[in-house]
C-alpha cells in the first residue's frame, strides 16, 4: 500500500467515523423532535464535541478533494454498488432529520414560544451545517463508488 492510498483511507475513515458519531449523538434530539411536535426543546448548550466532529469532517473532506486523488481504479461492480448504497444510506438520517424539523415540528410550533432570534438562527445554522457535512460524506462515498464502477460497455 502506497502513501497516497494510506492517506486516502485514513481521510475516508475520519469522515465515516465522524458521520456515525454525529448520527449517534443526534438520535436523542431526533427522537424528541419526532415524538413532541410543536413543543419547544430544552436549551442545549453548544456541544463542542459535535461541533469539532463536524469541523474535522469538513476539513478532511475538502483537503481530500483538493489534495488527495482517489487511488482506486479497479472495476468491481459489487463493491461499486455497495459504496453507492452506503453513500445514500449515510444521508437517510439527514433527510429524515430535515423532514421531521421542517414538515412535522415547525408547522406545529405555538406562536407564543420563547425562542429568541439568536436561538432560532443558531439552531437553523446547526441543522444546515450538520446536513452539509453528511452530504459531503455521501458525495465522497459516491466518488469512491464511481472509481470501482464497471466502465466496460454493456
Amino acid at each position: 500500500m502506497n502513501a497516497t492510498m494510506a492517506l486516502y483511507l485514513v481521510l475516508l475513515a475520519l469522515q465515516i467515523f465522524g458521520a456515525v458519531f454525529f448520527v449517534l449523538s443526534a438520535l436523542p434530539v431526533f427522537r424528541e423532535l419526532a415524538v413532541n411536535p410543536g413543543e419547544q426543546l430544552q436549551y442545549n448548550p453548544f456541544d463542542l464535541t459535535t461541533a469539532g466532529t463536524l469541523l474535522v469532517m469538513q476539513v478532511v473532506y475538502w483537503y481530500r478533494l483538493r489534495r488527495v486523488p482517489i487511488p482506486f481504479r479497479y472495476p468491481n461492480i459489487l463493491l461499486s454498488h455497495a459504496l453507492f448504497f452506503m453513500g445514500r444510506l449515510s444521508f437517510i438520517f439527514g433527510g429524515a432529520l430535515f423532514a421531521v424539523v421542517v414538515f412535522r415540528h415547525i408547522p406545529e410550533l405555538s406562536p407564543t414560544l420563547d425562542f429568541g432570534i439568536f436561538a432560532s438562527v443558531r439552531r437553523a445554522a446547526w441543522l444546515l451545517v450538520s446536513l452539509f457535512a453528511l452530504f459531503c460524506v455521501t458525495l465522497e462515498l459516491e466518488r469512491l463508488g464511481r472509481a470501482f464502477d464497471d466502465v466496460s460497455p454493456k
